[in-house]
C-alpha cells in the first residue's frame, strides 16, 4: 500500500476535450473512486483542468467534491442515458435556418452581442438542460471554501482574436497569471455558459456569449489543457487522453492508400490535428524539463533549481513535475467505425443524424472513423469507452500507487519542494 502524500504537493487532474470520445474519460475517473476506496483513503486533487467535454467533466468534480462516494454515478448515468436523436437533433428546418445564417448580412455593430444569432448546426438544449440539471453549480465555491480543492479552470477559445482563454475559479479569487505569449486567464465564478463556451464544436454547435464575447469549443487552440493547471501551481499532474498512442508510419507502409479522399475522412482527420495532436508533445516537453533538472542535481548539486531560476529572463521559472499520463488502448476511431456499422445501431437510430453517421462511417477508411467518433453520442457506444477508460486505468494500478507515494522522493523532488515552500525573491511567476 501506497503511503500518504506528503502535504505540500498540489496534484493537477488534466483533461482533454474529444466530443463523445470523453466518455473514457469517465471510466478513468470511476476507477480512481474504486482505488481510493481500496487503499482506503482519500487520493486529493487540489487543482482541475479541463478543455471541451473535459470542462463538463472538471465542474461536475468541482461541483462534487465533498462527496466521497460514488459521485462518478451519475456521471456515467448521464453518458449511458444519451441517445443520438436528441442530442443531435437535426431536421430540415435546421438546415434551412443553418443556410440561412452563413448568407445573413453582418449585424449590426450597435446590436448586443448576446442577441446575435450564432452559427450553429444544433443547438445543444440538451446539453444546457442537463447542465443546469446534473451540475450543483453554486456547490463549486462552497467546495473551494472548505478546502476540498483549490482551482478550477475552463478552456475557451475567443471567437474574435482566436486566443485561448483560461476562466479561473480558486479559492483567492483573482487571475492566476499575466502573460504577454500564451492562453489568457480571467477569474470567473463557473457556470453553465462558461462549460458550454469550452464545449461548443464550431459550425456543429453555436457559439457562446460570455459578457460582451463570444467563445467556442477550447479544445481548437489548447486541448489538453496542460499549462494552466502548471501555471496554478501544480507539482504532480495526471493527464487523461483520449487518443491512442500511435506511431509514426512511413508512407510506403500504408496498404490500400485510396486515390481521393473524401470530405468526412479530411474532416475528421482535421479534428484529430485540431483537437488531439498536442497532447504527446506537451507531455513530451514536461519530461524534458524533469530530465534536464535531474541531470542538473547529479552534475551541480542540490542548488542547481534556484541557481537555473535565478538566471532565467523575465522571471521564469523550471519545476520538476511528476506526470502520469493515461490513454486508450485501443483506436476509438475504429470501435466507433464498427459501432455504427453495426445493425443494432442501424435498427436503433433510423432519423438523420444516424443516417448520416453510418453514411461516414462506411464512407471513410476501412480501419477508422475520426469524425464518426466525436459526434457517436450514444449510449451504448459511450458504456463501451466508460468500459475502456475503467480497464486501462485498472491496468495501471501500481503506476498511481507509485504516483501518490512519497515513499521514495528524489532528490531532485526534495529540492523541488524545498523551492516551493521557500521561493527565492528573485523567482517570478512560473510559466510551467
Amino acid at each position: 500500500m501506497a503511503a500518504p502524500p506528503r502535504a505540500g504537493f498540489k496534484t493537477a487532474l488534466v483533461l482533454a476535450g474529444g466530443g463523445a470520445r470523453g466518455a473514457y474519460e469517465v471510466g478513468v475517473l470511476s476507477y480512481l473512486e474504486e482505488l481510493a476506496s481500496s487503499v482506503g483513503r482519500r487520493l486529493p486533487v487540489e487543482i482541475i483542468s479541463g478543455t471541451s467535454v473535459g470542462a463538463v467533466h472538471a465542474c461536475y468534480l468541482a461541483a462534487t467534491a465533498d462527496q466521497s462516494r460514488d459521485r462518478l454515478n451519475g456521471l456515467e448515468s448521464f453518458w449511458r442515458s444519451f441517445t443520438l436523436e436528441s442530442v443531435l437533433d437535426v431536421g430540415f428546418r435546421d438546415f434551412l435556418s443553418f443556410a440561412r445564417s452563413v448568407f445573413r448580412a453582418q449585424p449590426s455593430e450597435s446590436k448586443p452581442v448576446n442577441r446575435t444569432p450564432q452559427l450553429g448546426l444544433v443547438r445543444p438544449l440538451w446539453l444546457e438542460q442537463a447542465l443546469i440539471r446534473n451540475i450543483p453549480w453554486r456547490s463549486i465555491k462552497r467546495n473551494l471554501d472548505a478546502g476540498h480543492f483549490d482551482a478550477l479552470s475552463v478552456t475557451a477559445t475567443h471567437v474574435a482574436t482566436g486566443h485561448p482563454v483560461v476562466f479561473i475559479q480558486q479559492r483567492e479569487g483573482g487571475p492566476a497569471w499575466k502573460s504577454d505569449s500564451g492562453p489568457i486567464s480571467i477569474a470567473a465564478r463557473m457556470g453553465p455558459k462558461h462549460a458550454l463556451a469550452s464545449a461548443s464544436i464550431p459550425l456543429l454547435f453555436p457559439a457562446i456569449a460570455i459578457g460582451k464575447r463570444l467563445y467556442v469549443d477550447g479544445g481548437l487552440r489548447l486541448s489538453v489543457p496542460l499549462s494552466p493547471a502548471l501555471r496554478l501551481g501544480a507539482q504532480r499532474v495526471i493527464v487523461i487522453s483520449v487518443k491512442r498512442a500511435e506511431k509514426v508510419r512511413p508512407m510506403d507502409a500504408v496498404d490500400h492508400e485510396p486515390t481521393y479522399a473524401t470530405a468526412p475522412f479530411l474532416l475528421g482527420k482535421t479534428l484529430n490535428a485540431l483537437f488531439l495532436d498536442p497532447t504527446s508533445a506537451d507531455v513530451a516537453r514536461l519530461q524534458q524539463v524533469n530530465e534536464l533538472l535531474e541531470a542538473g542535481i547529479r552534475a551541480h548539486g542540490p542548488s542547481f533549481i534556484r541557481g537555473l531560476n535565478q538566471a532565467l529572463p523575465g522571471g521564469q521559472r523550471l519545476r520538476y513535475v511528476r506526470e502520469l499520463s493515461i490513454k486508450p488502448s485501443q483506436d476509438i476511431g475504429a470501435l466507433a467505425a464498427e459501432y455504427a456499422r453495426s445493425p443494432r445501431f442501424g435498427s436503433r437510430n433510423l432519423g438523420m443524424a444516424g443516417r448520416f453517421l453510418r453514411q461516414l462511417a462506411e464512407r471513410e477508411s476501412e480501419y477508422e472513423a475520426d469524425l464518426v467518433s466525436y459526434l457517436l453520442f450514444e449510449g451504448e457506444f459511450a458504456s463501451q469507452l466508460i468500459e475502456l477508460g475503467r480497464d486501462d486505468a485498472r491496468a495501471a494500478r501500481d503506476k498511481w500507487l507509485r504516483f501518490w507515494s512519497d515513499e521514495a522522493l528524489s532528490e531532485v523532488e526534495e529540492q523541488q519542494l524545498e523551492l516551493d515552500r521557500n521561493p527565492s525573491p528573485l523567482q517570478g511567476e512560473s510559466v510551467g
